[in-house]
C-alpha cells in the first residue's frame, strides 16, 4: 500500500474526537443514534488470546506459550495431566503439533500453504493461512470438527476463573458510554452533563469476534440488549433496529452460544455473499467507528466496500500504517469520506472518548458514584403484596402467639429498606463524613473527584479537607493547595489559581518538589496575566532552590527564556535555552523545545547555519515529542529556503505532511509552504495541488485557508482565469477571522484586475 496516499486519509485523534463530539451535541434528539461500530479482535485484546496466541507461539516479550493456545487445549483433550504452569513443556507441545500438521495435511488442497520457520512454527507470513486450516473441517489433527471449534472457543471465552479480569477498558468504557447516552442534561456534578450530546451516540456494535465480553460489559451497566448471531440466516429486515430501545449485537461470523461459527475462507466467503449488501446498506446510512478489526476479506469489509459514503463519516482506529492492510488501504483511499486515525490502544481511545462525551463521569458513574445504577434499578421494581418466604396467600394459622418481630415482613418493606441503606451508602461518594476516619475518607473523596476532573466538586472536596479540624502533615497540605490552583486555572480563575499555588509555596515545611511545582505553574499563570516580571521571579526561585527536581528546572529555564524573548531581551533568553539544552537529565521534551526557540532566534540573527542545527538536533532527537519535530522540519524548510536550497525546503515540509501525529496546522502550513516553493521552482501544478489540499483539509486554521486561497488566486490570474481567481480573492475577503494582511492583498489583487478588464 503505498504510504503516501494513506498519509493522505489520515486524520489527528482529537480532530477526529471533535468531529463526533459536533455531530452528536448538533443533532437531533429524536433521529437515529449517529454511528455504529465495528469491533474485531482487537477490541478483546488482553482477555481473549490473539491469533498468534492461538496458534501457540510463544509471546516475543515473555516467551510463554498462552495456556490456552490451540495445540495445549488439543493436547489436554488427550492427556488432561499435561501442565499448563510447564512452559518448556508447552513450547515442546507447540512445536510438535504444527510439525505433525503440516505433515499431515500436505497433499490435503482444502489446507492453505504452510510456510514453517527454523523451530517448526508457522511463519509469521503463514499466520492468516494456519488459523484458517487449524479450523478448515477438512484438515487432520487441528479443530477438525465443529463440535472440537465449538468446545475451544468456549473454552477460551467461557471458562475464565472467578475472580480473573473478564472485560478490559474497551468493553467498559464503550459499556458505560451507552449506558449514559440517553441521560443528556442528567447532572454528574453541579454543573456538568452525563452526556453532552443531543444524540445518542450508538445502539448497533458489529463484531467478528465469538466471546460474550459485549454482553458481559452491557451487564455490567444493566443494559438491555438483543443478539443477531445466527449470520447464516439473516433475515431481509434483521438491521431495521434504529427505533429499538435495547442495544443491538450483531455476531457477524457467529457467536459461542450457537453451533455455527465461521473461521474457514470458505463459511466466510459464503456468509459475504449472502449478508454484505444488507450490511451496506445499514452502515452507509450511519457514522462508522472500526476499532481492532484487520478488515480480512469477510462480509463486513465487503460491505463497506460497497458504501459509497457514510452519512457521518467512518474513522478505522489503527495503531499505525504498519497494522493498516492493503486491503484496508484500499478501502480507505478509494472512498472520500472514510477516514485512519493513529490510537495507542482501543482501551485508552475509548476512555478519551468516553471523558470527552461524559464530562459528568469521565471514569465512568461506576468508578464515580456505583452505588446510584443500583439505587435506580431498585426503586424500579414494585413488590407490594409479596410476602416474605414468598407466598402471597393469607396465612390463617392461629398467629396470636407470634412476636412482632418474628411476624412475616412484607417484601416491599425490605425493598424500601434496602433503599435508604443504599442512599445511605451513596453518600459515602458525594459528602462528608461524619466519623471516624475522617481524614483518610475527606482526601480520598476529594482525589476521586480530581481524577474524574469534576473540579468544582474537588475544590468542594479540598475546602472539607483544608478546613477540617486535624493537623495535615505538611505535603498533604501542600498537596491539597496545588490541586486546588489546578481545578481554579482548568476553571478559567487566574487569579484564584495564584492564591491557592501561593499558599503551597509559603505552606512551612512544604516539599522542594511541591514548591518547585507550584512556582512553575504560578509562573504561567503570571504569563498569562501579562505579569512578566513576576513569572521569571518565579521562575528563577525555582532555577536557585537547592534540591529542586531536575524536570521542573528544565521547565523553569524554558518558561523563563520565552518571558524574556517577550521581554525583547534576547540574550538572556538564548542563554537559558542553552541551559536547558547542556543541563544533565533534563527531559527530552524540554530539551527539544529549547532548540526549536534558540533556533528562532538564530534565524533572526542571520545565523541561518545556527538555526538548522538546532532544527536537525530536534529532528535527530530520540524520544522528541511530534509536535516539536513537526516545528523544526517546518522551521528548517524556511531556513533551507533562506538559503535558495529549495529542494531540501520541499524534502522539509513533506515530511511534515507525512508525519503521523503532525497537527492540522503544521499539516496546513507545510502544504502552503511547499506550494510556495514549487511555484519558486516554476511547478504551478504541484503549487496548486497543494493550495487546494490546504483548503480541502478538514480543520484547516483560517490564516492558512486565507494564504492558500490568495496564492491560488495569483495563479488563476496569470493564466488568464478571471472569474477563478476573482472567486478565490472574494472568497477570503469574504472568510471570517481571515488576517487582515491576507484581505488586504486579495482586496488589491481584485483591484489589479479590474484595472486590467477595463
Amino acid at each position: 500500500m503505498n504510504t503516501t496516499d494513506l498519509n493522505k486519509k489520515k486524520m489527528l485523534q482529537q480532530t477526529m474526537l471533535a468531529k463526533i463530539e459536533d455531530v452528536l451535541k448538533n443533532g437531533k434528539k429524536d433521529a437515529p443514534p449517529a454511528y455504529t461500530l465495528i469491533l474485531g479482535a482487537g477490541a478483546s485484546f488482553g482477555v481473549v488470546p490473539t491469533a498468534k496466541e492461538m496458534l501457540g507461539f510463544p509471546d516475543s516479550r515473555t516467551k510463554l506459550v498462552h495456556e490456552k493456545s490451540i495445540p495445549i487445549w488439543l493436547a489436554g483433550q488427550l492427556d488432561p495431566d499435561l501442565s499448563p504452569g510447564d512452559n518448556n513443556a508447552r513450547i515442546a507441545c507447540s512445536k510438535a503439533f504444527w510439525k505433525r500438521f503440516v505433515a499431515d495435511n500436505a497433499s490435503n488442497s482444502k489446507c492453505k500453504r504452510i510456510e514453517p520457520d527454523t523451530e517448526g512454527l508457522p511463519k509469521n507470513t503463514s499466520i492468516a493461512e494456519a488459523y484458517q486450516s487449524v479450523f478448515e473441517t477438512a484438515c487432520v489433527g487441528g479443530l477438525d470438527t465443529p463440535e472440537r471449534h465449538r468446545s475451544y472457543m468456549r473454552a477460551v471465552t467461557l471458562a475464565a476463573a472467578p475472580g480473573s479480569t473478564q472485560l478490559n477498558a474497551t468493553h467498559f468504557y464503550l459499556a458505560s458510554l451507552l449506558s449514559l447516552q440517553r441521560r443528556s442534561g442528567d447532572p454528574g456534578s453541579d454543573k456538568k452533563p452525563l452526556y453532552t450530546g443531543r444524540r445518542e451516540f450508538a445502539r448497533t456494535i458489529f463484531t467478528t469476534n465469538f466471546d460474550p465480553l459485549l454482553q458481559t460489559s452491557l451487564q455490567l451497566f444493566q443494559l438491555l440488549y438483543y443478539m443477531t448471531d445466527r449470520p447464516e440466516l439473516l433475515s431481509a429486515d434483521a438491521l431495521q433496529t434504529d427505533q429499538h430501545p435495547a442495544i443491538h449485537l450483531f455476531y457477524a461470523h457467529g457467536s459461542v452460544h450457537r453451533p455455527y461459527m465461521a473461521n474457514t475462507e470458505e463459511q466466510i466467503a459464503l456468509l459475504k455473499q449472502q449478508n454484505a449488501r444488507d450490511l451496506a446498506a445499514y452502515l452507509g446510512s450511519h457514522g462508522v467507528i472500526v476499532l481492532g478489526y484487520s478488515g480480512w476479506d469477510d462480509c463486513l469489509l465487503e460491505a463497506l466496500n460497497q458504501t459509497k459514503s457514510f452519512s457521518n463519516n467512518l474513522y478505522w482506529l489503527a495503531r499505525g500504517t504498519d497494522s493498516i492492510s492493503d486491503n484496508v488501504g484500499k478501502f480507505l483511499t478509494s472512498h472520500t469520506n472514510a477516514y485512519w486515525a493513529e490510537i495507542d490502544d482501543g482501551g485508552s481511545f475509548m476512555a478519551e472518548l468516553h471523558s470527552r462525551l461524559c464530562p459528568g463521569a469521565p471514569n465512568t458513574e461506576m468508578l464515580y458514584n456505583p452505588v446510584r445504577p443500583l439505587l435506580c434499578q431498585l426503586e424500579c421494581v414494585n413488590l407490594k403484596g409479596i410476602r416474605s418466604g414468598g407466598s402471597s396467600e393469607k396465612d390463617h394459622s392461629d398467629t396470636s402467639a407470634v412476636s412482632g418481630s418474628d411476624a412475616p415482613e412484607d417484601v416491599e418493606t425490605i425493598r424500601l429498606q434496602v433503599i435508604a441503606r443504599l442512599k445511605d451508602a451513596q453518600k459515602l461518594f458525594t459528602e462528608s463524613p461524619k466519623a471516624g476516619g475522617e481524614l483518610d475518607e475527606l482526601e480520598r473523596q476529594a482525589g476521586l473527584s480530581y481524577a474524574n476532573k469534576d473540579w468544582d466538586a474537588a475544590l468542594a472536596g479540598y475546602d472539607r479537607l483544608l478546613s477540617a479540624e486535624f493537623t495535615l502533615p505538611a505535603e498533604r497540605e501542600a498537596l491539597a493547595y496545588f490541586r486546588r490552583g489546578i481545578c481554579y486555572g482548568k476553571k478559567g480563575e487566574v487569579d484564584k489559581a495564584i492564591a491557592e499555588y501561593s499558599a503551597a509555596i509559603e505552606l512551612p515545611g512544604a516539599p522542594v518538589d511541591q514548591v518547585s511545582k507550584a512556582r512553575v505553574n504560578r509562573g504561567f499563570y503570571y504569563s498569562q496575566k501579562g505579569e512578566d516580571d513576576k513569572a521569571i521571579a518565579d521562575y528563577t526561585a525555582v532555577i536557585e532552590r537547592p534540591g529542586a527536581p531536575v524536570h521542573q528546572v528544565a521547565i523553569a529555564r524554558v518558561n523563563r527564556g520565552n518571558r524574556h524573548r517577550q521581554k525583547g531581551e534576547n540574550d538572556k533568553a538564548i542563554a537559558d535555552y542553552t541551559a536547558v539544552i547542556e543541563l544533565p537529565g533534563a527531559p527530552v521534551e524540554q530539551v527539544a523545545k529549547a532548540r526549536v526557540y534558540r533556533s528562532f532566534f538564530y534565524g533572526q540573527e542571520g545565523e541561518v547555519d545556527k538555526a538548522i542545527a538546532d532544527c536537525t538536533a530536534v529532528i535527530e532527537l530520540s524520544g522528541a515529542p511530534v509536535e516539536q519535530v513537526a516545528i523544526a522540519r517546518l522551521n528548517r524548510g524556511v531556513f533551507h529556503g533562506q538559503k535558495g536550497e529549495v529542494d531540501k525546503a520541499i524534502a522539509d515540509y513533506t515530511a511534515v505532511i507525512e508525519l503521523p501525529g503532525a497537527s492540522v496546522e503544521q499539516v496546513a502550513k507545510a502544504r502552503v509552504n511547499r506550494g510556495n516553493r514549487h511555484r519558486q521552482k516554476g511547478e504551478v501544478g504541484k503549487a496548486i495541488a497543494d493550495y487546494i489540499a490546504v483548503l480541502e483539509l478538514p480543520g484547516a486554521p483560517v490564516e492558512q485557508i486565507a494564504l492558500a486561497r490568495v496564492n491560488r488566486g495569483f495563479f488563476h490570474g496569470q493564466k488568464g482565469e478571471v472569474g477563478k481567481a476573482i472567486a478565490d480573492y472574494t472568497a477570503v475577503i469574504e472568510l471570517p477571522g481571515a488576517p487582515v494582511k491576507q484581505v488586504a492583498r486579495a482586496r488589491a489583487a481584485l483591484k489589479k484586475l479590474e484595472r486590467k478588464s477595463e
